[in-house]
């Protein structure tokens, strides 16, 4: 079966990539490469007027005022993952980096790895053609649980609902509908009282590596299970301000005292 990841370059995805290709061999990863092609003033001026601006500025100013979190971070998985080494994907995969998903340049490299399964974890969201590349599935991870919590903004979303028993990882089938194929794997994490908003991520992502293990067995036995989802809520991260950031975590911070 011939196994392809489509990501993104960070120190999470290579670890969870690394340590399923111990598991089962990975024929190729494409990274999407944050590099962006040259702009035109008329596009420039263009970007800067749109609806998505304010959105940006937001998101910009949300990483100044959390630096310290996304600091630790990144200390905590580099210690967890790569014991303070490089992070870095295991040399015997082999990779390629790509500017879009959607783009019909990327669309033509993929089809020629000839794809059974594919595992999407942490790109662009995912429309037309690509979608249906795959000659089995195309699967992606899910930091939380689906169909609750579908869309961005996650875990915040939870934290600011105060629905703390619905932390997790679900894998699902790829569809038109964001978040809103098939659910062929999903666990629960539990909030432990040393948790802390910055070691959830590698928390969620170990917990992602054990549902793939079982979902890739249950394709390679073809005994998978797919399992409908209702259509609930969908979040978005545009309307995860940052005044309700704040009062996720201080939500987060009030729960995890109490354990």
């Amino acid at each position: 079966m011939n196994l392809i990841f489509l990501t993104s370059e960070a120190t999470h995805h290579y670890f969870l990539i690394n340590e399923i290709n111990r598991y089962y061999p990975v024929k190729k990863v494409y990274f999407q490469t944050s590099y962006e092609k040259s702009r035109s003033l008329k596009q420039i001026f263009k970007d800067m007027t749109s609806p998505n601006t304010r959105f940006l500025i937001r998101g910009a100013l949300s990483k100044i005022l959390f630096i310290q979190e996304e600091v630790l971070q990144k200390q905590y998985e580099n210690k967890m993952f790569f014991k303070k080494q490089i992070p870095s994907l295991d040399s015997s995969i082999t990779s390629s980096k790509v500017f879009s998903f959607n783009s019909q340049e990327t669309l033509k490299k993929i089809q020629k790895d000839h794809p059974d399964l594919i595992i999407v974890f942490g790109t662009e969201i995912l429309k037309g053609e690509i979608l249906e590349i795959a000659k089995i599935d195309i699967l992606n991870i899910h930091r939380d649980i689906l169909p609750k919590y579908r869309g961005g903004g996650l875990p915040f979303w939870v934290f600011y609902n105060k629905d703390f028993e619905n932390l997790g990882t679900t894998i699902h089938v790829c569809t038109k509908e964001l978040d809103g194929g098939d659910i062929v794997g999903q666990r629960y994490y539990k909030l432990q009282n040393d948790d802390k908003i910055y070691t959830l991520r590698y928390k969620t992502t170990v917990l992602a590596i054990d549902i793939l293990k079982e979902v890739i067995d249950k394709y390679e036995n073809k005994i998978v299970e797919y399992k409908k989802q209702e259509k609930i809520k969908l979040y978005q991260s545009k309307n995860m301000t940052i005044l309700k950031q704040m009062i996720a975590r201080r939500n987060f911070n009030k729960y995890v005292e109490t354990l």
